[in-house]
């Protein structure tokens, strides 16, 4: 499918019309590798690109930096809107690239992957076009990114409107440093417009798979091959735009539990000899069923507070595990009771049992 896409890309404005090999782009000026690559995927962003490339053009970081957008078949103004602002950023002594499929839409991953193979800087600074980023957002990640070589760095982030998601904002933003690999079994633990890394680690990871959920794809591949996670502290360097439209609404229950769990039992599951969930409801059951026959076989028993599931067994196909009371339980585990929900009811039992994260449990709700 990517190979029959054509697009045009422009270094300097004039939209020269390319095929998918993009090793003909010109190269910046200097080393490339002080270069700040700001990758902006796009469709059907004309309502945000003003607030979003204002904020690229008042940048603290005064090193080089590179624009490479790439406008996935946007039906409005997006691609003029992005020619308008080349010749502002140009003028400034901003490299811009910008690239265009007039073909239908091939989704984020395609994007960002084409974003980034028109790119050249040695670091790339990911955002999206409904985003708005901090005045230092460049200069305080990139110092992040060079303190901790083979991370993955992101942010802490502002939500508008204020107050949507705060449970979810809560989270992201409140995870330790360690809990950023902990509980990457949850959810991605760093905001995808927030990230910033190295080309070198973004290459190791292959780029984004061109489906669904690519960037927690890419996070857990990244953690799989030794790479580390890391976010600024401090403010929030990114107002990240909660809408309708967002990209994120399209992706099902179904799929995200899939990749998760597959990347549980890779990750963890495989070192256990037998393991207990915490929760028999709907989420604990869910998981059950995601897992691969292998790893249902080492699910030692369901663990729960509601005393009309405890005592009872959870019947699938061939399987049959019991229920028993969350004191009694075993572990290592996984927790698939969602966090913050109970008005401290479950974390206050967790903790009462004396188990370390990472080690004895690991939270998948």
């Amino acid at each position: 499918m990517v190979e029959d896409r054509t697009y045009t890309a422009s270094a300097d404005g004039s939209g020269e019309t390319l095929n998918s090999n993009l090793g003909c782009q010109p190269k910046p000026p200097g080393k490339i590798a002080d270069v700040v690559s700001v990758i902006l995927p796009v469709h059907n962003g004309s309502r945000w690109i003003d607030a979003c490339l204002s904020s690229l053009e008042q940048q603290s970081y005064t090193g080089p930096i590179e624009l490479s957008a790439f406008d996935d078949g946007s039906t409005d103004s997006s691609w003029s809107d992005l020619q308008r602002w080349a010749g502002l950023l140009e003028a400034r002594g901003m490299r811009v690239i910008c690239g265009r499929s007039e073909s239908s839409p091939g989704g984020c991953g395609f994007a960002k992957n084409r974003a980034v193979s028109q790119s050249s800087g040695a670091w790339l600074c990911f955002m999206d076009v409904d985003d708005v980023m901090a005045p230092e957002r460049i200069e305080r990640q990139l110092a992040a990114a060079r303190a901790h070589p083979r991370a993955l760095v992101g942010a802490r982030v502002r939500r508008e409107p204020a107050g949507s998601t705060a449970r979810y904002i809560s989270w992201v933003n409140g995870m330790s440093q360690e809990q950023l690999v902990l509980q990457r079994f949850r959810e991605c633990t760093l905001v995808m417009p927030t990230w910033f890394i190295a080309r070198s680690d973004f290459d190791a990871v292959g780029g984004f798979r061109e489906e669904q959920c690519e960037d927690l794809l890419f996070l857990l591949e990244h953690v799989a091959r030794g790479g580390r996670l890391h976010r600024v502290e401090g403010d929030p360097l990114l107002t990240y735009t909660y809408h309708a439209h967002a990209a994120s609404h399209s992706i099902s229950r179904a799929t995200l539990l899939r990749h998760r769990a597959a990347a549980l039992e890779r990750a963890v599951l495989g070192g256990w000899q037998t393991f207990s969930i915490w929760g028999a409801g709907r989420d604990g059951r869910a998981l059950f069923k995601a897992l691969s026959p292998e790893a249902r076989r080492k699910v030692s028993c369901f663990c729960d507070v509601d005393e009309c599931k405890v005592g009872t067994k959870y019947q699938y196909y061939e399987y049959s595990v019991p229920v028993i009371h969350w004191r009694n339980v075993n572990r290592p585990l996984i927790t698939c009771v969602a966090l913050d929900r109970t008005d401290g009811a479950f974390e206050a039992n967790l903790a009462s049992l004396g188990l370390r994260e990472g080690a004895d449990f690991f939270y998948f709700c």
